[in-house]
């Protein structure tokens, strides 16, 4: 019985002891911004990885052609007006598959964007989120009309304002530029 009780706190104290030594880590990178505030809008909650590992790889799919950036935010405002057209983007990657790494999610403070690998053709790193990425894709159109943001009578949360605007692009390409 003693013997038992003395495993059990040995056990114990050294789960304790390896729960530490992992908090500190993230805690320290927390304080450091992971890109400058003059390179991109703030990040919202959920886009920042507990620990951002380097790429190997920074290309998947077609080289990005497109030289005009479409900002995430007029994407989110109005995606029927971009439906159908090849545009540009980039954000914080802020969700990625985990099974196969075929979807992944851009975000800043005014929306996000789904992101789907144009006919499973390719796919990303599935530990890519908190990296920023340039997208290449082509809009799809909204599903039944909708603007790709909610009102006061949506039905869509307490108020309609919880929800954040969301727009679907099929990436041709994708290029992680950190």
């Amino acid at each position: 019985m003693h013997t038992s009780r003395l495993f059990v706190s040995l056990a114990g104290l050294t789960l304790l002891l390896a729960a530490c030594s992992k908090s500190e880590a993230p805690a320290a990178q927390a304080d450091q911004p992971a890109v400058s505030p003059t390179q991109a809008p703030a990040q919202p909650q959920g886009a920042m990885a507990e620990s951002i590992k380097p790429l190997t790889q920074k290309k998947f799919g077609q080289p990005v052609t497109e030289t005009k950036t479409t900002a995430l935010t007029d994407l989110t405002k109005e995606p029927a007006k971009f439906a159908e057209q090849t545009v540009r983007t980039e954000g914080v990657v802020s969700a990625v598959c985990k099974s196969m790494g075929c979807w992944m999610e851009i975000a800043d403070t005014t929306g996000k964007a789904h992101i789907k690998m144009a006919g499973h053709s390719f796919f990303v790193p599935r530990d890519s989120s908190g990296h920023r990425a340039v997208i290449q894709g082509k809009v799809l159109a909204p599903e039944g009309g909708d603007k790709g943001v909610c009102g006061a009578d949506d039905g869509c949360g307490q108020g309609g304002s919880a929800k954040m605007a969301q727009v679907n692009i099929e990436a041709t390409g994708i290029e992680f530029i950190d």
